[in-house]
């Protein structure tokens, strides 16, 4: 398959005291050559439904780590620590992290990290190491692929212009994309307003022939949730540098992430959540690194099989920090409570993906969180997936 890689390459009167605020915060440092874009391109890919699907019993999690170094390569970041389950693979990443499963993998990179650019790496991969073949001829006589499901989502960047090649503007990554993919489609969530401060959306269609099409036969329900922060409080954004620690200023970068885990509190986000599964004692399996002179990534298993993960740019001026979930729980307004504890930001918004069944879902349906307004609420009922999409400002 060849892909073309480049060729897919005012303000507002009515804008209201917060806006005005967070164009202070977000975009008062543009000029500033050290500012770093932690926003995230998030990509993930379902090969398969489930592990038992897969055709000829090959797992992703046979694959050395070395594999995985080579391919992050051409997304222009490195593994700084591994951890590995019967389940999963954890890798923390210079720039965020990837988690990789039987049948799917999940690459989060920030910075100016090129993620798309390692999907043909990556079909080449499982083509040649696992015999796994998802292209179809199209009707022009162009190969493309067909895996079961494949996502890639972003909030709009701090510095868009500082993103290299397709990623300075989406209308670029999405025509990438489709080059790859079968019947993706793509949504700009939430206010397209002078800030960007909008969250957009690649997506597949599913693939229903390479697996089970009955959503109740899928070992565990299938959810994610996002909170994505910007205009983090100054005393919480402090915690996140070396400089608040001077006693340990030494440390290695894994051993002062594990004193960072335990000083925020960011081990204790899931702390009222019992174990979900049978004869499981709830274990964590941790992983974190602080940076110089600042900032701080973690992974953090549980259960062996589903994982919570932060990373947080704490300078001022351009302060983020990204949660992501896709561990099962019922009370998820508590999670995103406990989130918004450890970072206080100015703004921030939240996507919630489940797969479509029998459950109702209704948490942050009417949920207020104290000092803050909801701007957006946005629900999108995909082909069997459902999108909740909230957006909240402070009110002061």
């Amino acid at each position: 398959m060849t892909v073309d890689m480049e060729a897919a390459v005012v303000n507002n009167d009515a804008k209201t005291l917060d806006q005005n605020i967070m164009s202070l915060n977000l975009n008062g440092a543009g000029s500033d050559a050290d500012a770093f874009e932690g926003t995230e391109k998030l990509l993930e890919i379902w090969f398969y439904p489930t592990k038992n699907s897969i055709p000829n019993n090959k797992s992703l999690l046979s694959a050395g780590l070395e594999t995985w170094v080579e391919l992050l390569k051409l997304v222009k970041c490195e593994v700084l620590s591994m951890k590995r389950t019967d389940k999963m693979v954890a890798l923390l990443l210079s720039e965020s992290s990837m988690f990789i499963y039987d049948h799917r993998i999940t690459l989060k990179t920030c910075g100016t990290t090129t993620t798309l650019f390692c999907l043909p790496k990556l079909f080449e991969i499982v083509s040649n190491e696992f015999q796994w073949n998802f292209k179809q001829i199209t009707s022009d006589g162009k190969e493309i692929y067909n895996p079961y499901k494949v996502f890639y989502s972003r909030r709009s960047f701090l510095f868009p212009d500082r993103q290299i090649s397709i990623h300075k503007k989406w209308s670029a990554e999405i025509a990438y994309l489709n080059q790859f993919f079968l019947n993706g489609r793509s949504y700009l969530v939430g206010q397209n307003d002078s800030l960007q401060n909008h969250w957009n959306l690649y997506i597949t269609e599913t693939n229903h022939s390479l697996g089970l099409k009955n959503i109740a036969s899928v070992e565990h329900e299938d959810e994610t949730i996002e909170i994505l922060m910007t205009g983090l409080g100054v005393e919480q954004a402090n915690k996140f540098h070396r400089k608040e620690y001077p006693d340990d200023q030494n440390l290695d970068g894994h051993i002062f992430g594990a004193k960072m885990t335990k000083a925020t509190r960011i081990d204790k986000i899931y702390e009222n959540r019992e174990a979900i599964l049978e004869n499981s004692e709830n274990v964590m399996i941790e992983d974190a690194f602080t940076f110089e002179p600042c900032g701080y990534s973690s992974n953090i298993v549980i259960d062996n099989e589903f994982y919570y993960t932060l990373h947080v740019t704490p300078e001022n001026g351009w302060s983020y920090a990204s949660f992501e979930s896709n561990v099962p729980y019922d009370n998820n307004d508590e999670v995103a409570t406990n989130v918004l504890q450890v970072f206080d930001p100015h703004e921030f918004c939240i996507t919630f993906f489940y797969k479509t069944n029998e459950r109702e879902i209704s948490f942050f349906d009417l949920k207020k969180f104290n000092g803050y307004k909801r701007k957006d609420k946005i629900i999108y009922d995909f082909d069997d997936y459902q999108l909740i999409y909230l957006c909240y400002t402070k009110t002061n």
